[in-house]
């Protein structure tokens, strides 16, 4: 009965309100699990960024926002036939509340994004700070080994280069020098005065470039 109510036109609105919905959910269950992001596409005033991580513009145009706007505007579509407006009046009414949804859902992910970011470990925070050598480190930056060291309050492992002459061991206790991307330059001796750079100053000059 119901869906023989619906007629053709509400059928269609019907079978994409479902697999949008379906998509929605999943895409919701693996942003509680962690494993949001991968892959998604997304369009900012500074260009196209894959990771949907832009700091260029506002970024609403991703997957979520288009699953979003044909789940939203399916079911709106479906109450609309069943409502018995006319079929024209079902797109419009239906695309308006799938575009809502579509905008809702690119800046609710926008901020939900912004607070992973402001979460991560940066690594410029760590210089200055003592650590532990967790795998050897070579001498004269020969190779990398790793340290592991607290960073905003969490146990964190980082790779770490050193220009001594002799290797840092396992279990020696080390101070972090510099950070270049991800890895550290370090030495064995923790009296050394290290200089702490200003990290807000920098992330600033980073928007500006």
């Amino acid at each position: 009965m119901f869906w023989n109510d619906l007629q053709v036109f509400g059928q269609i609105y019907f079978v994409i309100a479902c697999l949008a919905t379906v998509v929605l959910i999943v895409q919701l269950v693996l942003l509680i699990i962690g494993i949001s992001g991968v892959g998604d596409m997304e369009f900012g005033d500074a260009g196209v960024d894959f990771d949907g991580d832009s700091d260029g513009g506002i970024g609403l145009f991703t997957i979520k926002g288009l699953v979003g706007f044909f789940a939203i505007a399916g079911w709106v579509g479906v109450a609309c036939q069943l409502g018995g407006l006319h079929e024209a009046w079902s797109v419009v009414i239906s695309t308006v509340f799938g575009l809502l949804a579509f905008v809702g859902i690119g800046y609710a992910y926008k901020a939900i994004k912004k607070l992973q970011a402001n979460g991560a470990v940066l690594c410029e925070n760590a210089i200055g700070k003592i650590g532990e050598v967790y795998l050897t480190i070579p001498e004269k930056n020969a190779g990398k080994g790793k340290i592991s060291i607290v960073v905003q309050g969490k146990l964190s492992e980082m790779e770490a280069i050193t220009d001594e002459e002799e290797p840092i061991v396992t279990g020696r206790d080390i101070i972090v020098l510099s950070v270049s991307g991800d890895t550290c330059k370090v030495s064995s001796d923790t009296s050394v005065v290290v200089e702490i750079p200003n990290i807000d100053k920098a992330k600033k000059k980073r928007k500006k470039k």
